[in-house]
């Protein structure tokens, strides 16, 4: 079996569980200020400004998936998600899925929790 799963192969990496066809594209690539800049259709200066602003990573330097995605919010944040993820897959870099909760979800203060996940812990509290 090769390192990269198929749709329907054992995900190696976590025990049990299976990567669909395509979900683990680009997952531990690197890409260069001029990738970035041409998949998001902004100049690659900015690109390299960002490097550096938000990594500490020099013009020459190499970013992940998950450096990308941050820079899709910065550079495209004015467009739906739908538009970033494009720009995003176009650069090869990983993409989470919107459905995917586990993947897209930002910890959030219990406070801010949506009403679904307090209802939940609500209702295991009053069982206690």
């Amino acid at each position: 079996m090769s390192s990269n799963p198929r749709h329907g192969e054992p995900d190696s990496t976590r025990a049990g569980e299976y990567t669909p066809a395509g979900e683990d594209q680009g997952k531990y690539r690197k890409f260069t200020a001029s990738e970035v800049a041409k998949a998001f259709d902004v100049d690659e200066s900015r690109v390299v400004k960002a490097f550096e602003g938000e990594f500490g990573i020099g013009p020459d330097g190499r970013i992940d998936s998950r450096q990308a995605q941050e820079l899709a919010e910065i550079f495209l944040g004015d467009l739906p998600l739908d538009g970033q993820q494009a720009a995003l897959m176009t650069l090869g870099a990983f993409t989470p899925r919107s459905d995917d909760t586990e993947a897209t979800a930002t910890p959030k203060a219990p406070g801010e929790q949506s009403d679904k996940l307090r209802k939940s812990q609500e209702s295991v509290q009053s069982t206690e």
